[in-house]
């Protein structure tokens, strides 16, 4: 009974590291013994010789059994302990290349998401898929990427510009972003805008913006389906009449959202000081944004009373009889100076 239950559990942990029944039988019955030839082992495993030879010759390829250089030689196990690790040291380079081999299924699955021929309009993806789409999508975007950001700000370095953008950008990929204005008032997002302005990106300030968005060549767009969970599914929406509705949403909403304009990136968006000179106030680009007046004096260096007294002589000289309509009709302005680049 004790032998039994030894084969037994041998055999578990044989067939755990991959060795077929025969090889099994084989290595066990070579264990005790000090040698036998090939035809004592197949007398005694009831095999031909022939069989014998291939099996003999696979564990030996394992590293579980030697032979000596004789005229007919004589095979040997090669002891447990030592065979044991042998068997797992193949099994778990077995193991990493096939893990290998399914990186290179997922990716060859995914190596294009841009392909028309695919009939799934739209899918469900986990965060992690969406991201690698994400990335390949501005790798190899060739014309233009439209962008909707919202609260909440995900982008750990607010103040940092993103590589992949700017490499898309210098392969002259026109790249438009829509910011909620709350986004303004998170540390960081202002010198953010403004690197990426002067880098060539256009961005336009919106108070009220649905869902966060982006869409690549308008043949693929990416939406988070729950904002609150930053690792919940994503929405991916191929070529499409529901891809087209989106991106006439977008347009839309540029149409009416407020021009990002600060510091130098006033010329790059097509208005200049001497068009109109309420752009030597740098106050207006921040009240066309909707930024709030905490994030101003901030943004500015100023103190509350100072940036009070500067937002009252500015709603004069723009007419305004509120902080509101002051911002309003800065946006308005800015507006209009835009408008020709835009029709480019």
């Amino acid at each position: 009974m004790q032998r039994s239950l030894t084969d037994s559990t041998s055999s578990s942990a044989f067939r755990a590291l991959g060795l077929a029944l025969v090889e099994e039988q084989i290595y066990l019955m070579l264990l005790p013994r000090g040698g036998a030839t090939v035809a004592e082992v197949a007398e005694d495993v009831g095999l031909s010789a022939p069989d014998c030879r291939r099996v003999l010759g696979l564990l030996e390829q394992k590293g579980l059994v030697t032979y000596s250089p004789e005229a007919t030689p004589r095979y040997a196990a090669v002891p447990p302990d030592v065979a044991a690790d042998v068997l797992i040291a193949r099994r778990n380079s077995e193991l990493h290349q096939a893990r290998a081999e399914m990186v290179k299924l997922r990716e060859s699955i995914y190596s294009d998401p841009n392909d028309d021929t695919d009939q799934r309009y739209v899918e469900i993806l986990t965060r992690q898929t969406a991201a690698q789409i994400f990335l390949h999508s501005v790798a190899s975007a060739k014309h233009e990427i439209l962008g909707l950001e919202r609260m909440p700000g995900l982008i750990s370095k607010m103040d940092e510009l993103d590589d992949n953008m700017l490499a898309c950008l210098a392969r002259g990929v026109r790249c438009r972003a829509i910011t909620h204005s709350d986004l303004l008032n998170l540390p960081g997002t202002m010198n953010r805008l403004r690197l990426a302005t002067q880098a060539g990106e256009q961005f336009r300030i919106h108070p009220a913006l649905p869902f966060k968005l982006v869409v690549f060549d308008r043949r693929i767009a990416i939406i988070p389906l729950h904002l609150a969970q930053p690792d919940g599914p994503v929405l991916l929406v191929r070529s499409s009449s529901l891809l087209d509705a989106l991106c006439e949403m977008f347009e839309m909403y540029w149409r009416a959202a407020a021009p990002f304009v600060a510091g130098d990136s006033v010329e790059a968006n097509g208005a200049t000081s001497d068009a109109n000179p309420l752009y030597a106030d740098p106050l207006i680009p921040l009240l066309a944004s909707g930024m709030n007046d905490k994030s101003i004096e901030h943004q500015l260096s100023m103190s509350p009373r100072t940036l009070a007294r500067r937002i009252v002589d500015l709603s004069k000289r723009l007419g305004a009889t509120t902080r509101f309509q002051a911002g309003w009709l800065a946006a308005q302005a800015m507006h209009e100076l835009t408008a020709g680049k835009d029709r480019e």
